[in-house]
């Protein structure tokens, strides 16, 4: 039990291997089929209902993983305080649910995107089934972009393309706060200082690259994949 809340395990996760390559083709197909099946599942009854149960588990896993760590004694403020964007969006999601709050969403959406996808893709998971932080991981960026969809798709919240101006502004003084927190405290939050090891070692040429130039033309990129469903719903409406 110490092991599985403490983050130690025995089956390796191999970046781009057979667990890593299914997940991102689960999230893939289950976002398809939201898009496709949205009219649908609009007409699910108890829709506040299930709005309560998607933040609940996306609130329940955050707290489960911080307490598993603390009283297995690797809780850290200097190497796990929850200011990473998955986790700060995670916490945002399950704020909008919960309070049902549209205007704040279109604050968050693009962040949904920007931190988990790129973190979905080069995953720096080391262990799989057999400890927590496998499933914290799942749950944090697979689920809780797949929830984003859904309030998007299905709850119908409004979500335009300048939007993403406005989380451009935001993530640009975030990055500035933990860079001066980086220095301060001689941390690595958002990878601004160097890249996962897992990352430089599928891609040796990053070595010798500053981290924030990749990080940047990550971010880019995960920005205009989420105004993919966007442009498709606004274009529908």
């Amino acid at each position: 039990m110490y092991n599985f809340f403490a983050g130690i395990g025995n089956t390796t996760f191999t970046m781009f291997g057979s667990i890593h390559i299914a997940l991102i083709v689960n999230l893939v197909v289950l976002a398809v089929l939201m898009y496709i099946y949205r009219d649908k599942l609009r007409d699910i009854k108890h829709q506040q209902t299930i709005r309560y149960v998607l933040g609940t588990i996306l609130l329940i896993n955050m707290i489960i993983y911080y307490l598993g760590m603390y009283f297995t004694g690797v809780l850290s403020l200097k190497n796990n305080a929850p200011i990473h964007i998955c986790f700060l969006t995670n916490f945002a999601i399950s704020y909008i649910l919960f309070t049902d709050n549209k205007k704040f969403y279109s604050y968050i959406y693009y962040l949904t995107f920007l931190g988990p996808l790129p973190a979905i893709i080069w995953t720096n998971l080391h262990y799989t089934f057999d400890t927590y932080v496998f499933y914290q991981f799942i749950i944090s960026h697979h689920f809780m972009l797949l929830v984003s969809l859904y309030i998007l798709l299905v709850l119908n919240y409004k979500v335009e393309k300048k939007d993403m101006l406005k989380s451009i502004s935001i993530i640009l003084i975030y990055l500035l706060l933990i860079n001066i927190l980086n220095n301060l405290m001689g941390t690595n939050y958002l990878m601004i200082n160097s890249l996962p090891i897992e990352v430089l070692n599928e891609y040796p040429f990053l070595t010798n690259i500053p981290a924030i130039i990749p990080l940047v033309i990550a971010a880019l990129c995960a920005l205009y994949i989420a105004y993919v469903p966007v442009y498709f719903v606004n274009k529908e409406k």
